[in-house]
């Protein structure tokens, strides 16, 4: 049965999921594994009448992320005395397989508070067959979305990657948190990698939920 792909779960540690091909995500939605891959199914307010998520939820409050996952990451700034690279841009040395960096202004985490959702959603997955053997890791809930007012995200399956940045209009790239304005392009990329870059609102990483075999969630 297929689990989520490896390049989806770019942050196992902190139970986050890169949604690399930027589907409009909400808190609330159950969504089908299909192949490692999230489709949306539905929203739980768009299928249970009359229920409602206002009053299940909570937000937090802002704040930047910066993350190199799985201690795989080196970073080096140009113009510093250990780097081969000009000044102002930055090289990234993927030193192990599946890892990220991860750079992102104000971030704001969406979560639902499960056990305010479990009676509701625990009906509709019977009725619909979600909680069999042969279903049970095909469908999963949405229960965080992180939304960012810029970012980049840079996921490498591949150990032995380099991958140097620049900034665009040549903006200097000083610190990480001048990388997380998402007003980056790349200058070297010697492997295949997944990127999220943008200088707008992204939703670049989200966290999903299954229900095991005992009725209990279960992160994904």
């Amino acid at each position: 049965m297929a689990s989520l792909k490896r390049t989806q779960r770019i942050l196992k540690g902190l139970n986050l999921i890169g949604n690399f091909v930027e589907r409009p995500l909400r808190v609330g939605d159950i969504v089908l594994n299909d192949d490692g891959q999230h489709l949306i199914w539905a929203n739980i307010e768009d299928v249970v009448d009359g229920f409602s998520l206002k009053g299940k939820t909570e937000t937090s409050n802002r704040a930047d992320l910066k993350f190199t996952s799985e201690s795989g990451v080196e970073v080096k700034f140009g113009g510093s005395a250990n780097a081969n690279i000009a000044k102002g841009e930055v090289e990234l040395k993927f030193k192990s397989k599946n890892s990220a960096f991860i750079s992102l202004k104000q971030i704001e985490r969406t979560s639902v508070k499960l056990g305010l959702v479990n009676e509701e959603l625990k009906k509709y997955w019977k009725v619909h067959g979600f909680d069999k053997l042969a279903n049970i890791n095909k469908y999963h809930f949405i229960s965080e979305v992180i939304t960012a007012q810029s970012g980049t995200v840079i996921f490498s399956q591949d150990q032995g990657n380099t991958v140097v940045l620049k900034g665009k209009s040549d903006i200097p790239l000083t610190s990480l948190a001048v990388i997380g304005s998402g007003s980056v392009e790349f200058v070297i990329n010697t492997k295949a990698t997944l990127e999220i870059i943008s200088e707008t609102q992204i939703q670049p990483l989200y966290s999903a939920v299954r229900y095991r075999k005992n009725g209990n969630f279960e992160v994904i």
